[in-house]
């Protein structure tokens, strides 16, 4: 989900740091921030997909991984940069392909930061035209949104980034303005409504119109709307931990599923299904949680205190 991703950045953002930028915050510490943020699950999500390779070096290495091919994608992933051999295996980020949409992330936060005080929001409309003809056009011709995470296609996710995240800082801009409301069947239909746009995907001819009129139109009207209503209590609740823990799935589900996939071969799941994948969404669930309790957030803390602030003098009133 990095189109929907990727806006809802973009209001998270706008709203948590363009007041910091007008009185004084600078690059470095915006971009500090957001490492500590991203950095620490990202490189657990990285060792584990190093861990899971060399694993399958000692199975049957379907991938065809060599020494000289792990060395460079294990070096790259470690600094957060993309690789673009295509050797042995056509992603920019192999051994945790989701990677892709975070470095895309982080590169559009340090293009966010630098180019602020020329983001005026005459200009990001323009942005967001320009980058939503790219996105459509690419759409028309591959027949999918699935783009980005292959360095033939890293125009395109870079596209795609900008957009959403460009139409996410829009929507922030406007919803400033606007009371916000409590509302448990509207976030539910809005649930439901991405819901549908990402399970209901058509295939062959359809699926091109059907990803352009979702990812130009439903979801940054999903997005929008999300942002004017909130749950109730106890939706609030559920949504809160789901919140927490979707950056842990995001980042580490690739390679628990690779876990997976190779448990199969030697255990009869199917024959316990559904059963099986309730169990393991509920594992992952709780598992992230945890991992965000007891691992990421202490780490995060730790290196806002070791990573020291640059001192930004105060903008004049």
């Amino acid at each position: 989900m990095p189109w929907i991703f990727f806006m809802m950045s973009g209001v998270v953002l706008s709203h948590a740091y363009e007041a910091r930028f007008r009185t004084g915050m600078g690059t470095l510490d915006f971009m500090r921030a957001r490492l500590i943020r991203l950095y620490p699950l990202y490189l657990a999500g990285a060792l584990f997909g190093i861990v899971v390779t060399l694993a399958s070096l000692r199975g049957g290495n379907s991938q065809n991984w060599d020494s000289s091919s792990l060395s460079q994608a294990v070096a790259l992933a470690l600094f957060f940069l993309p690789n673009f051999s295509a050797r042995p295996v056509n992603e920019i980020f192999p051994l945790n392909i989701p990677c892709w949409s975070l470095f895309f992330e982080i590169l559009v936060n340090l293009l966010f930061v630098v180019l602020w005080p020329l983001l005026t929001s005459r200009r990001l409309i323009v942005v967001s035209l320009l980058t939503g003809v790219v996105v459509g056009l690419a759409i028309a011709h591959t027949g999918s949104i699935d783009q980005g995470s292959t360095g033939s296609s890293f125009g395109v996710g870079l596209a795609r980034t900008i957009f959403g995240f460009s139409a996410g800082v829009l929507i922030a801009r406007h919803i400033s303005r606007v009371h916000r409301g409590q509302n448990n069947l509207g976030v539910l239909a809005i649930v439901a409504v991405v819901g549908i746009a990402i399970a209901g995907r058509p295939q062959h001819e359809f699926r091109a119109i059907w990803d352009a009129v979702c990812v130009l139109v439903v979801f940054p009207l999903t997005v929008y709307f999300g942002t004017l209503i909130d749950p109730g209590s106890r939706l609030r609740r559920i949504a809160t931990f789901l919140g927490v823990t979707s950056y842990a799935v995001y980042v580490l589900h690739s390679p628990v599923s690779s876990v997976l996939n190779s448990a199969t071969r030697f255990f009869a799941v199917g024959t316990v299904a559904p059963y099986m994948g309730l169990a393991v969404l509920a594992f992952l669930l709780a598992g992230c949680w945890l991992i965000d309790r007891y691992i990421d957030m202490p780490i995060r803390r730790q290196l806002s205190r070791i990573i020291p602030k640059k001192q930004a003098s105060r903008a004049p009133s």
